[in-house]
C-alpha cells in the first residue's frame, strides 16, 4: 500500500467517524428519547425549555417528519411545524415544534390565549372597528371548516376565520367566543347552507336582500369578481364559482362578476 493509498483510508475512516460523531447526541445526549406517531417510531432529540410553549426536534437524516404530524415524546405532543434549514452539511434534521396543550377530537393542537398574533386578513377597515384580541388554534390540516364550534376548557369558541396558505400541513383558526349546549360533542359542525342567488334570494330590479352571514352563491366567468366593500367574507372563489356572505355591520355591497363575457353588477342589502 502506497502512502497516498493510506492517506486515502484514513481520510475515509475519518470522515465515517464524523459522521458518527455528528448524530451520537441524538441517541446518547441527556434529550434523547424515542418518539411516537401512532405505529411509526424514531429516535430523536428533544430540546425545549420549560417556560417555553415550542421544542426543537432532531433526527436523523433518514427519519424525516412530516410538517403538521404530531409526535409524542414522553408525556409532551409535538406538534412539527418547520424544518429548520442547517447551513452546514450535516447528518440530521432540525424541526420547530408546538408543544401541543389542547386536544380536539382526536387531535392534538396548540391553543394560544388572546396575544398580538391574531389573523387578520382584513384588507381595508372601512366599516367595523373591532378588538384583534382573538385567541389562535393551530391543527393539521382538514380538521376543522369555517363557523365549526369547538369546546376547549369548558369554554365554547367558533371558527370566524382560518390561514390554509401560509404553512402547508397546518391551519391557523382564528376563534371567537359563542355558545354551545352542555351536552353538545366537542366539535359542532357547522350547517353549510349555499343559497343561489338566482333561486332563493328575493329579487327587485336594482337590488337583492340577503340576511347577515347568509351564504350567497354567484355564477362568473374567469374567475373575475369585484367588490365594493373587501369586508365580505369570502368563502370559496374558483375559476367559475364565488361563495360570499356579509358579515353584521354592513348594510350594503355592490358585486361585480362576468356572464358570457359582460360585466354584471349586482346591490345586495342586509335586511
Amino acid at each position: 500500500m502506497t502512502s497516498f493509498s493510506r492517506f486515502q483510508e484514513r481520510n475515509k475512516k475519518r470522515v465515517v467517524a464524523q459522521q458518527e460523531f455528528n448524530t451520537s447526541f441524538i441517541f446518547k445526549g441527556y434529550p434523547s428519547i424515542k418518539i411516537t406517531n401512532g405505529e411509526n417510531s424514531c429516535q430523536a432529540s428533544v430540546v425545549n425549555k420549560q417556560e417555553k410553549d415550542y421544542a426543537y426536534v432532531y433526527t436523523q437524516l433518514q427519519d424525516s417528519l412530516a410538517i403538521g404530524s404530531v409526535w409524542d415524546a414522553k408525556n409532551l405532543h409535538l406538534l412539527i411545524t418547520e424544518e429548520i434549514t442547517i447551513i452546514k452539511d450535516v447528518n440530521w434534521h432540525k424541526y420547530h415544534a408546538l408543544l401541543c396543550n389542547t386536544k380536539i377530537g382526536d387531535y392534538w393542537g396548540f391553543f394560544l390565549g388572546p396575544e398580538k398574533s391574531y389573523i387578520n386578513v382584513k384588507l381595508e377597515n372601512k366599516v367595523l372597528i373591532e378588538s384583534q384580541q382573538k385567541p389562535i388554534l393551530v391543527l393539521p390540516e382538514n380538521v376543522l371548516s369555517f363557523e365549526d364550534k369547538i369546546m376547549i376548557g369548558g369554554r365554547a369558541w367558533l371558527v370566524q376565520e382560518y390561514d390554509a396558505i401560509s404553512t402547508p400541513g397546518l391551519i391557523y383558526y382564528s376563534l371567537r367566543p359563542t355558545t354551545m349546549s352542555k351536552n353538545a360533542n366537542q366539535i359542532e359542525k357547522s350547517v353549510k347552507e349555499n343559497i343561489s342567488i338566482n333561486e332563493e334570494v328575493i329579487n327587485t330590479s336594482t337590488y337583492a336582500y340577503i340576511s347577515a352571514n347568509q351564504d350567497v352563491e354567484l355564477n362568473t366567468e374567469g374567475g373575475f369578481f369585484n367588490t365594493s366593500n373587501s369586508n365580505i367574507k369570502i368563502k370559496q372563489r374558483t375559476s367559475s364559482k364565488i361563495i360570499f356572505s356579509i358579515p353584521f355591520g354592513i348594510e350594503e355591497v355592490t358585486i361585480q362578476t362576468k356572464k358570457k363575457g359582460d360585466i354584471v353588477e349586482k346591490t345586495y342589502r342586509v335586511v
